[in-house]
C-alpha cells in the first residue's frame, strides 16, 4: 500500500498548479481514448506471454483509473477510496458462494450466482428499463454486438436452432449481393452491416468470442504478409511488378509456410 500511496501522491501533483501542463489540462472525455489504447496495449502483452509487458501496461491502466479519480476528486464528486470501497461492496454482494455460506459446483453457476446479485441490486431496475441499457457504447463494435445479442438471448429472443442462424447469414449474403448490384453504398454499408452482426451471431451460438476470433484473422494475415515482402525483398521485387496470379500464388505459399 505505500507504493499506491506514493503513486496517487504523483498523481495528485501532476495535476496541482505547479503540475504537468498536459495532466492538468486531462478531462474524463479527454482521456478516453487513453484508456482504450492502454487496455490494447495490456492485451497485446497478454497475447505474447510477456510478463514483464503486462506488468507495465497494467500501471499505465493504473494510471487511468488514478486520474480519473483524481479528476473526480477535483470536481467533488468521488475519490479513489469511494471507487474501491464501492467496488469491495460489490464484489461482496455479487459473491455470496464466497461470502455469504451459499455454495456452486461450477464456474457457470458461479456466474449465474452474478447475474442473479446484479439483478436484485438495490436501485438497478430503476437504472435499467431496457436490458440494453447495460451493454457499453464505447466497447469494440463486434464485442459491442456479441454482448448485445446474448443479453437478447437470455431474455428469450432467441432462434430455435443453429440452422436458422446459418440460413440467416446466407440471407444477409444475398442481399450484400444485391445491394452491389443496385450500386447504392448507403444501402451497401447497412447491409454489410447486417452480414456482420448475424456472423457475430454464429460465433455466440458456437461459443466462440468475435473480436478474439477476428483479432486471430488478423494476426494471420499479417504474418502471412510479411512473408511475403521478405520473400518479395529477397528477389528484389515488389508487389506492383506482380500480376495478380502471381500475388495469388505467392499468397498460397504464404500459407503453406512456417
Amino acid at each position: 500500500m505505500q507504493e499506491m500511496e506514493r503513486f496517487v501522491g504523483i498523481v495528485r501533483q501532476l495535476r496541482s498548479e505547479n503540475g504537468c501542463p498536459w495532466d492538468k489540462a486531462q478531462t474524463h472525455r479527454s482521456l478516453r481514448r487513453c484508456l482504450v489504447e492502454e487496455a490494447g496495449e495490456f492485451l497485446d502483452a497478454v497475447e505474447n506471454d510477456d510478463f514483464e509487458g503486462m506488468q507495465e501496461e497494467l500501471g499505465d491502466l493504473l494510471l487511468q483509473v488514478v486520474l480519473h479519480a483524481q479528476i473526480a476528486s477535483e470536481e467533488g464528486k468521488f475519490t479513489l477510496e469511494d471507487v474501491a470501497r464501492s467496488e469491495c461492496e460489490k464484489l461482496l454482494r455479487r459473491h455470496p458462494h464466497v461470502f455469504a455460506g451459499q455454495t456452486v459446483a461450477s464456474a457457470a453457476e458461479a456466474l449465474k450466482s452474478w447475474e442473479k446479485s446484479k439483478i436484485g441490486e438495490a436501485g438497478s431496475q430503476q437504472k435499467r428499463l431496457s436490458v440494453m441499457d447495460g451493454v457499453p457504447r464505447s466497447v469494440p463494435a463486434l464485442s459491442r454486438a456479441q454482448k448485445t445479442l446474448s443479453k437478447a438471448g437470455k431474455s428469450g429472443f432467441e432462434w430455435n436452432s443453429m440452422v436458422e442462424v446459418v440460413e440467416k447469414i446466407e440471407e444477409e449474403l444475398q442481399e450484400v449481393k444485391d445491394a452491389l448490384q443496385e450500386g447504392n453504398p448507403v444501402h451497401l454499408e447497412e447491409e454489410l452491416g447486417d452480414l456482420l452482426f448475424t456472423v457475430v451471431n454464429l460465433c455466440r451460438w458456437q461459443k466462440i468470442e468475435a473480436e478474439e476470433s477476428l483479432q486471430q484473422a488478423v494476426g494471420k494475415f499479417m504474418h502471412r504478409f510479411r512473408w511475403m515482402e521478405d520473400e518479395l525483398r529477397r528477389q528484389q521485387k515488389s508487389m506492383e511488378q506482380l500480376s495478380s496470379l502471381e500475388l495469388k500464388n505467392m499468397w498460397l505459399q504464404a500459407k503453406d509456410a512456417k
